[in-house]
């Protein structure tokens, strides 16, 4: 009579967290559709298929009835432990890297557990022997360990204490207020294991599956964690989704400069200018793109220029610490692609500098960068020249070809000027058909060497556009700056001294 009331008691106390558990899943579902949630979702269900079996073999009438039950059991329980470990895994972000290896160890020994018991009849290694006796009006399975459920046994016990490892440690790590979660879930974690302990001693007369009796328990604890601290809460899981899932490329550096961990946008961004980040410092990763070391080891916003594929990248590098405590224990670097961002400003300022038709800067840069030039060579006591140049009847190429040669003209004038003159040199086109150079680093003498070899190369170009083949001249005014001469004052000079050549003749060259 006890033991009838025992069993009943038993079989109401399963049945209850079955259902509960089953109704907690499928809210957590609903809820949180997470990497993690996946195997807590099959979690629960093993558990359950490992709880409804033990239910049906406790309640069976007959040995093929016990021995049916029994095998339906064993569909959840040999992979509850490693379904929790492999949650643990992915809550606690030990699954991104080395996965299909973590899959292997995890899983070989239940699918192997798996298999042994549903062929056990053949060679034993599950249970050494299967005997039933009745009891009090009840029929009981007699199960006799063999090595390979002492193998696994050992497995699953020892992905219990890692999983309670992980989760414990992740909680303090992220210095979880709420400590009642880490009670919960390190007793969920212990309860598993002392069922493990039990079902290995059997301390009792009575031959129960502490396995299956403890487990609820488990999900007992877990779902409190879940109802009353949030447990696989949308906090962290945003944190995870965050870090994962952003666009940036993201590295967890530690006080060290080693980086601990890095999101996937990191690693396809390293990839692709073959660095692997795995298990390095910094300084060994990054020593041959001493730019990039240097962004990424200092703690201001930086930003790195990359060349990627035979392309310039810019990425700015911004860094944030781990905590808010006044000693560094390790900083996040943020390095956010801002490529089209410097393109743009690029074409902005090469729009706002530059004359589109002879692609020469246009008249403000020339003032712009002409005047820190000057600045520049009267510090440092640089001679220095500015000349002004200007065609030579070009109303009359005009006239008589049209504005279209007229254009073809300039375009191929600017580029003979920007091929004649020196990286020393600045090159503009002033408007219409005149143009203005600022030369650097010549005396008198060679400066009326290079202009008139200039001149001669000029003379000696023919343009041809539509069979129109013409030569045209140009006439040149040149002035050396003088000791406190201004920028403006230059240009005056230039302006008047090549107005003395179209008065001399044109196609020539006048200094003042």
């Amino acid at each position: 009579m006890y033991q009838m009331v025992l069993f009943n008691i038993i079989n109401i106390y399963l049945i209850t967290i079955m259902v509960v558990t089953i109704y907690w899943i499928a809210y957590i579902r609903t809820l949180n559709g997470s990497n993690y949630t996946r195997p807590f979702f099959v979690l629960c269900i093993a558990m359950c298929f490992y709880i409804f079996g033990y239910i049906m073999e406790l309640n069976s009438a007959t040995v093929t009835q016990m021995e049916f039950w029994n095998k339906i059991e064993y569909i959840g329980i040999p992979f509850v432990s490693a379904l929790w470990l492999n949650t643990a895994l992915i809550y606690t972000g030990h699954f991104t890297r080395y996965r299909k290896t973590l899959f292997a160890i995890i899983y070989i020994i239940p699918i192997v557990s798996f298999f042994a018991r549903l062929t056990n009849d053949y060679h034993h290694l599950y249970f050494s022997s299967v005997n039933f006796i009745e009891k009090s009006g009840n029929l009981i399975m007699i199960k006799e360990m063999g090595p390979l459920m002492h193998v696994q046994g050992i497995h699953s016990t020892f992905m219990i204490i890692v999983s309670m490892s992980l989760f414990v440690n992740d909680f303090m790590h992220n210095k979880e207020e709420r400590k009642g979660k880490i009670v919960l879930i390190a007793a969920a974690s212990t309860s598993a294991l002392i069922g493990m302990i039990l079902l290995q001693i059997q301390p009792s007369s009575y031959t129960f599956d502490y396995m299956a009796l403890c487990l609820p328990l488990t999900s007992l604890f877990v779902i409190f964690a879940i109802a009353f601290y949030d447990f696989l809460e949308s906090k962290a899981v945003g944190r995870r989704k965050v870090f994962e899932c952003v666009s940036d490329a993201i590295l967890l550096v530690n006080d060290k400069n080693k980086i601990l961990d890095y999101n996937i946008e990191a690693k396809q961004l390293f990839q692709r200018i073959n660095i692997n980040l795995n298990n390095g410092y910094t300084s060994q990763l990054f020593s041959q793109i001493p730019n990039l070391l240097k962004a990424i080891e200092k703690p201001e916003k930086s930003v790195v220029k990359l060349n990627i594929d035979s392309i310039d990248m810019y990425y700015e590098i911004t860094t944030r610490s781990i905590d808010n405590t006044t000693s560094e224990h390790g900083w996040v670097k943020i390095i956010h692609d801002v490529t089209k961002i410097y393109q743009l400003n690029e074409e902005l300022v090469e729009q706002a500098t530059t004359d589109c038709l002879s692609t020469l800067y246009n008249r403000r840069a020339f003032f712009d960068i002409g005047t820190q030039w000057v600045l520049k060579a009267e510090a440092e006591a640089t001679p220095i020249h500015l000349f002004m140049m200007d065609f030579d009847y070009f109303k009359n190429i005009n006239d008589r070809y049209g504005h279209p040669v007229g254009d073809l003209t300039i375009r191929d004038f600017s580029f003979m000027l920007k091929e004649y003159f020196d990286t020393d040199a600045l090159v503009a086109r002033i408007g219409g058909e005149e143009f203005s150079v600022l030369q650097l680093g010549l005396s008198d003498d060679e400066m009326y060497k290079k202009l008139n070899g200039f001149l001669e190369k000029n003379n000696a170009h023919e343009y041809d556009y539509n069979d129109n083949k013409f030569h045209l001249s140009v006439s040149i005014g040149v002035t050396r700056k003088t000791d406190g001469q201004t920028f403006e004052n230059m240009m005056l000079m230039a302006d008047k001294a090549l107005y003395k050549s179209k008065d001399k003749g044109r196609n020539c060259i006048t200094m003042l």
